[in-house]
């Protein structure tokens, strides 16, 4: 199987290294809480998604995951974009838990350490909305933000 430079270009963008400090980001801004290592499923599919990521970099201390979800252009194809993204997901978490900025407990809470990720160029804005999803998400339980984007099973 002969590979594209698309392809390679499209591995790239979506590098573990790259997508580890926006999960490290909406991590350090969640409360830890039990299954919350469920959210991290969602925080690429909707930081990367244009129209999301443009919402969330300009929401104000009002809005919340009701008013996120309001509109169905932010949200749609989050089902795909999950199954696109779930290993990526899947490989950038164990990076981060391993090289020491998260920890996973028992009960599956995915807490930050007091590790600080390097600054890195060109994805500032994803950092940002990866922060203020974190804080729409604060205090749901994740069976409900998953039932409300009408998604029954991972």
């Amino acid at each position: 199987m002969k590979v594209s430079t698309s392809d390679h270009i499209h591995t790239l963008h979506r590098s573990p290294f790259i997508m580890a400090p926006i999960i490290h980001a909406f991590y350090s801004e969640l409360k830890p809480s039990p299954n919350n290592i469920l959210f991290s499923y969602l925080v690429l599919p909707l930081v990367l998604h244009e129209p999301t990521s443009a919402y969330l970099y300009r929401l104000s201390t009002r809005s919340n995951w009701r008013t996120m979800i309001s509109d169905k252009t932010r949200i749609s194809g989050v089902h795909k974009r999950i199954q696109t993204l779930r290993e990526i997901t899947n490989v950038t978490i164990m990076s981060l838990e391993s090289a020491g900025y998260l920890e996973i407990d028992e009960n599956l809470a995915v807490k930050p350490t007091t590790k600080k990720f390097p600054h890195l160029q060109g994805v500032e804005r994803k950092i940002t909305s990866a922060r203020k999803l974190a804080g729409v998400m604060e205090d749901r339980e994740p069976q409900h933000i998953y039932k409300s984007l009408g998604i029954a099973q991972l």
